[in-house]
């Protein structure tokens, strides 16, 4: 039960915007005016200029100076697209999360890039889309830290006695480190656990019937590439699986419950799709050969989860 608590609390807290985007960004001014300066907050800026302005509900000033004329300008925020649309993610939770995003403020922005038009007879700013490529690049010898969350798993194992069991479920959490030894090469240490948690948002159940549970305790080191937004890596995992029956209130046979372990050894690959500087969306494919745990033996088991993914850069 305080797992749960401490995952709704987790959930409730967070929403897309959160997790991709941080409290100020760069925001690109320009004008056709020659030799002209704007000034935004308490600062001012020789154009065109990257000024780093604080997401905010509220409109943003600018006073352009030219020549002998100065002219002001005001900006309305608007909700950004994509964490409405990351939001989704969230599944019942939606309007929670996006609660979160105009609480936090991170779910507004003045777009990519303002363009200050002179001739225009009224004072307006044009918002530009901006075609700038918003590639992060790493350094050699740096280190991330990664906190994922594997939102929906698939399972296959095969619990001794019990035969194959297949189900899939929702949620988990992995923590891990990367060191990047080349620009685009890096290797990564995780750990983490995943569950067979029956709906897709974390509330506490009452189950009086039957109930299986499939759960995988794992620890992976992986070799990796990034190509711009893609990464792609393969390795070794080492996992901790359990079964579990829970026969539930209502079991007249007096059915013992059971709790089945194992243990194997095997390969881990994961690709990831950045999006924003430090949000990551991907796949993790952890399958093993050989079981040493109860027995050693060759046996094929595997877990599959689509990942969540938050890379911090120390």
């Amino acid at each position: 039960m305080k797992k749960l608590l401490i995952a709704v609390l987790m959930l409730c807290l967070t929403s897309c915007a959160t997790i991709t985007n941080s409290r100020t960004y760069p925001l690109r001014v320009n004008t056709n005016a020659q030799n002209a300066s704007a000034k935004v907050y308490d600062s001012v800026y020789k154009l065109p200029a990257d000024v780093e302005v604080t997401r905010s509900n509220k409109p943003l000033k600018i006073t352009l100076t030219y020549d002998t004329i100065t002219r002001d300008y005001s900006v309305k925020s608007k909700t950004m697209s994509k964490s409405s649309v990351g939001n989704i993610l969230f599944g019942v939770l939606y309007p929670e999360a996006l609660l979160v995003d105009i609480l936090t403020k991170k779910g507004y922005y003045y777009g990519d890039e303002l363009f200050m038009d002179i001739y225009d007879t009224l004072p307006e700013v044009k918002r530009i889309i901006s075609s700038r490529k918003k590639h992060i690049t790493y350094e050699e010898n740096s280190f991330n830290i990664n906190i994922s969350i594997p939102y929906a798993n698939i399972f296959l194992l095969q619990p001794e006695s019990e035969g194959i069991k297949k189900g899939a479920g929702f949620f988990g959490l992995t923590l891990g480190a990367e060191y990047f030894y080349k620009k685009n090469k890096y290797v990564k240490l995780s750990a983490g656990g995943i569950v067979s948690f029956p709906i897709p948002f974390p509330v506490p159940l009452i189950n009086d019937g039957e109930v299986e549970t499939l759960v995988s305790l794992y620890s992976t080191l992986t070799d990796n590439y990034q190509l711009n937004r893609f990464s792609l890596g393969y390795g070794l995992s080492y996992s901790f699986y359990r079964y579990d029956h829970n026969f539930g209130d209502d079991n007249y046979t007096n059915q013992k419950d059971k709790s089945v372990k194992g243990h194997g050894i095997g390969l881990s690959f994961n690709t990831y799709y950045r999006i924003g500087r430090r949000f990551n969306i991907g796949f993790v494919y952890n399958p093993t050969f050989i079981s040493i745990y109860p027995q050693t033996e060759l046996l094929y088991q595997h877990t599959i989860s689509f990942d969540l993914l938050w890379r911090i850069p120390i």
